[in-house]
């Protein structure tokens, strides 16, 4: 019995050490790593966003689960030279505050447009959605068609996501969901998931830091490495489904405005995708692409599917169609 009571000792002193490791290097990073854009106090939590630009409408960028603003670090400052672009970090990202509050969609929807009133930011929009945030983008558009002027999605959900791909694929999701939600927050604050993020071997995206820039790979790791991030990744996590059915329902008794609408897929297979699960993703992402009359879909054969980063000419591109074209229907 003494090698089970040494054995256990050094295991609660390794949990010990990393979680101090872990809290010391965070507190580190944020003083290495200040906010580059301005916080806003929203409900008791601190928001962090960063407009570029001027004119009108403004372009609003949201990013994929477990990203941020920098996300859009190579299509903000193109983009910034057309029109006005606001980029932000959702609750418990980058550099704004954990919150409590439940990640659903819903929830996204309401806190954005709090976040968008305290900046001032006017509407109409034009929103731009990726990956998982793609349906909170398209929840917005249902909810509050007159404060949209057009739309961007970059290979987003589709909420027939699951019913629509192979059984396998489906079920290895949800096993990674699974293990997200119950794991990650236990080895983020061990400080475990910041040696993965060190060598880039994310569980669900190996590979991610190399397609951000150089210059901007140390902090994007930093902002990975966050305690609140694990808390923050495995909440989203467990909303999938809500957030999926929050959509549906709201497809099925609200129309889809009417406006320019362009819906991107990548035609790449990257993070685990198969070629096959990838052309039903496409055939999904079509789908959307009909719910405007104006809706054009694009398949980004250059891009895995983080096309603001593999291939950001194509997005700045469409987003500058779209506001051409909310100018030529606003001012004739």
């Amino acid at each position: 019995m003494l090698w089970l009571v040494v054995l256990l000792g050094v295991l609660m002193g390794v949990v010990g050490f990393g979680a101090i490791y872990q809290a010391l290097a965070t507190s580190r990073d944020r003083r290495r790593f200040p906010p580059p854009g301005k916080l806003v106090e929203v409900n008791g939590n601190n928001w962090h966003y960063q407009i570029m630009g001027k004119g009108h409408p403004t372009v609003i960028v949201d990013s994929g689960s477990g990203g941020s603003h920098l996300d859009w670090q190579l299509v903000q400052p193109e983009v910034a030279k057309f029109t006005r672009i606001f980029s932000y970090d959702r609750a418990g990202y980058g550099w704004s505050d954990f919150s409590s509050e439940p990640r659903t969609a819903e929830q996204a929807v309401n806190e954005l447009r709090q976040l968008l009133k305290e900046a001032e930011i006017e509407p109409p929009y034009v929103l731009v959605g990726m990956s998982f945030s793609g349906l909170f983008t398209r929840l917005f558009a249902y909810q509050y068609p007159e404060e949209v002027a057009g739309m961007v999605l970059v290979d987003v959900t589709h909420e027939k996501m699951y019913e629509e791909t192979p059984t396998e694929w489906v079920e290895l999701n949800q096993r990674l969901e699974k293990l997200l939600i119950y794991v990650l927050p236990i080895i983020g604050r061990m400080g475990l998931f910041r040696l993965l993020v060190t060598f880039d071997y994310l569980p669900f995206a190996a590979g991610l830091f190399q397609k951000f820039p150089p210059s901007i790979q140390p902090l994007a790791k930093a902002i990975y490495s966050q305690t609140q991030f694990g808390k923050t990744f495995a909440e989203e996590s467990a909303a999938v489904s809500v957030n999926m059915k929050q959509v549906e329902q709201a497809r099925k008794i609200k129309p889809f405005p009417e406006i320019p609408l362009f819906v991107l897929s990548s035609g790449k297979p990257d993070f685990g995708i198969t070629q096959e699960v990838l052309e039903k993703l496409q055939e999904l992402h079509a789908d959307l692409a009909n719910e405007s009359p104006q809706g054009v879909h694009i398949i980004a054969d250059k891009s895995g599917h983080v096309i603001q980063l593999d291939d950001p000419e194509l997005v700045i591109d469409v987003i500058r169609q779209v506001v051409e074209k909310v100018h030529c229907h606003s001012f004739p």
